[in-house]
């Protein structure tokens, strides 16, 4: 058999390889380098991998994925009034911190939690109920799993098995290319370090009934590589062009940048959000009661209340301006307007979403179940390069209703960005996007 993966032929250039007699698929499981026997909020509260430089091998980050277990302690013995039950998909990790091995961040991502919920409402709804990943249908209305399936699965204790997969940056499924990894240790024999920060206890479980001191905690967590070692002749031609002075290989991928802004107005808000970037994609919205992830006790998480029902919550229109430029020309209002601009943004205009399913249990919110609010800064699908300054805002202007109660919604935007991973001389950095430079393989 010879064959060559897509993946690691180069768009603009060929490097003389016809065929490949030896491709040897690798499936690595990785343990964090502060190994505990537990990690928790008040105690070790952060876990650190390195990604080992294996020779000749470029890694498949859109197949490689974590596992842990996650459970909760507490004096109070579980029972289906008194227990701790964990929100939709029990992700722990607040914050994703992403390394070369010289110690340049590409990723930084706060509000991992809200970023991670708010990808699964934007879900097909046939994607959403796996009981293998923590998510039920109940799950899908409340954000919280029920008394049942908490007892059910032991969560105090023994623990709920859970896999997932980094939601954004340059080791999400967005990053199409496969990393040489063996080319970006920089001599210090690893490639890169991922630091995944704990979140506070409400963000992860919530309290039903009444349980005494709770706090959960994250063990056995392994972050399992897929790596392909390649042909020796293959892996001289990547590096030839990496460490030729005139050469370098760009691999594209996508970082998000979290902002976060109070509501302080009655009728209309203006938010801005300050970026500097040669292409940013888009720039997605979620509106949350200021107590939804601090709460302990909720019976709901991560409602996303942009089409709420309740006029004190609901946001009634919004547009957006870069300078003098609206992005609309009329304002966005109504909940069908702005899920059809979502969805035309995601290219799934005739794909049902989770945050379009009705809502069964509680009569809170209008025509969805959860609202987000898109901007797109493409043109027909295309990959265009869309310069912004941090000195020239992205203003958003907000309407809430009259009756609005001051701060008590906080609007979460993630900003969608694209990068190139660049690697030169056996450095690697990252560099803003440009036409007709570099060689992305």
């Amino acid at each position: 058999m010879s064959a060559i993966p897509t993946k690691m032929i180069p768009s603009a250039m060929t490097i003389g390889v016809d065929s490949l007699k030896a491709l040897t698929p690798e499936r690595i499981h990785l343990k964090p380098v502060n190994q505990a026997l537990s990690y928790t909020k008040a105690g070790i509260n952060k876990i650190t991998f390195r990604i080992p430089a294996y020779s000749n091998s470029f890694l498949d980050v859109s197949k490689s994925f974590l596992t842990y277990n996650l459970s909760y302690d507490s004096v109070t013995a579980i029972s289906l009034t008194d227990n701790c039950a964990p929100v939709n998909t029990g992700n722990f990790i607040s914050r994703v911190v992403v390394r070369t091995s010289a110690g340049l961040v590409v990723d930084d991502i706060n509000d991992y939690n809200i970023l991670n919920q708010m990808n699964q409402a934007m879900l097909p709804t046939c994607k959403t109920i796996n009981a293998i990943e923590g998510r039920l249908a109940a799950s899908m209305d409340t954000g919280v799993h029920s008394p049942a399936y908490v007892v059910a699965k032991a969560f105090r204790g023994t623990g709920i098995e859970f896999r997932h997969h980094i939601q954004a940056g340059l080791f999400s499924s967005h990053t199409e290319k496969l990393l040489p990894i063996g080319m970006m240790d920089g001599g210090s024999g690893f490639a890169f370090e991922i630091d995944l920060y704990l979140a506070d206890d409400p963000a992860v479980m919530k309290e039903l009934g009444t349980v005494n001191a709770p706090f959960y905690q994250v063990r056995d967590v392994i972050f399992h590589l897929e790596t392909i070692r390649a042909d020796e002749s293959l892996c001289q031609k990547f590096n030839q062009i990496a460490c030729d002075g005139d050469k370098e290989i760009l691999i594209p991928y996508t970082t998000m940048h979290a902002h976060q802004s109070y509501l302080q107005s009655r009728g209309q808000n203006i938010v801005r959000i300050h970026e500097s970037a040669t292409n940013l994609k888009r720039i997605f919205s979620v509106y949350l009661a200021n107590n939804d992830v601090t709460k302990s006790i909720s019976e709901e998480a991560y409602k996303f209340l942009g089409g709420s029902l309740d006029p004190a919550k609901k946001v009634l229109r919004y547009n957006v301006r870069v300078g003098s430029k609206w992005l609309f020309n009329d304002y966005v209002e109504g909940t069908a307007e702005a899920v059809m601009h979502l969805k035309n943004s995601l290219g799934m205009q005739n794909t049902p979403l989770v945050l379009e399913t009705a809502n069964s249990g509680f009569i809170t919110y209008a025509d969805v179940s959860k609202m987000i609010h898109v901007v797109d800064f493409g043109y027909t699908n295309e990959k265009f390069l869309d310069g912004i300054s941090s000195n020239t805002p992205i203003e958003f202007y907000i309407d809430m209703s009259l009756v609005y109660s001051l701060n008590t919604t906080v609007m979460h935007s993630f900003t969608e960005l694209n990068y190139n991973l660049s690697i030169r001389n056996g450095q690697v950095t990252y560099v803003e996007p440009k036409p007709g430079q570099g060689t992305v393989y």
